[in-house]
């Protein structure tokens, strides 16, 4: 997905002199009613030992904890600023949540969220450019969201899952 959409905005939306690659990773978002080191543990096990998020044969994980950054830099296409993209109604997060509260039993699961990571790399980066490629405005402005149905924030260093999962719910918000 991540190559045909940097091919639209390379090749039919003129960010060919601008924009250098383009990758993408799901992020998943949970926050527990536990103690950080409690929900550490408890995210460590459905990463590490459930199919539930991950596949564990197809799909590489890290884990973040909430005290710690989200990751960005050069390391595995990682730049200094992505763009986070959600479904205000994502369909996966009903069935997920059933499985880690009522079949694995973890009812300390108080929030979830997915979303998409966009990890541009630009000739030179600014927030303007990730901007202007973001809400799907016309067949020749935007291309990584759909704002019929789907929020997005720049995500820039130092960011908290924390702050995040705040910007997800005040975006949400701000719609309604």
């Amino acid at each position: 997905m991540a190559l045909s959409a940097f091919d639209t905005l390379v090749r039919k939306m003129g960010y060919k002199d601008v924009l250098c690659s383009l990758s993408r990773e799901e992020l998943w978002m949970l926050s527990f009613e536990l103690s950080d080191t409690d929900a550490g543990n408890v995210t460590r096990m459905l990463a590490e030992k459930t199919g539930v998020f991950i596949n564990p044969n197809t799909h590489t994980h890290v884990i973040v904890l909430s005290n710690e950054t989200l990751p960005h830099g050069s390391r595995q296409k990682r730049e200094e600023l992505c763009i986070g993209v959600w479904s205000v109604e994502d369909p996966q997060i009903e069935p997920v949540t059933i499985a880690v509260r009522e079949r694995m039993g973890i009812v300390s699961l108080k929030a979830l969220k997915r979303l998409t990571l966009w990890w541009p790399r630009f000739v030179t980066p600014t927030r303007d450019i990730a901007l202007s490629m973001v809400p799907t405005l016309s067949r020749k402005q935007g291309l990584l969201a759909n704002p019929h149905y789907q929020c997005w924030s720049i995500i820039e260093r130092g960011l908290k899952p924390g702050e995040l999962l705040r910007i997800t719910r005040d975006t949400e918000r701000g719609l309604t």
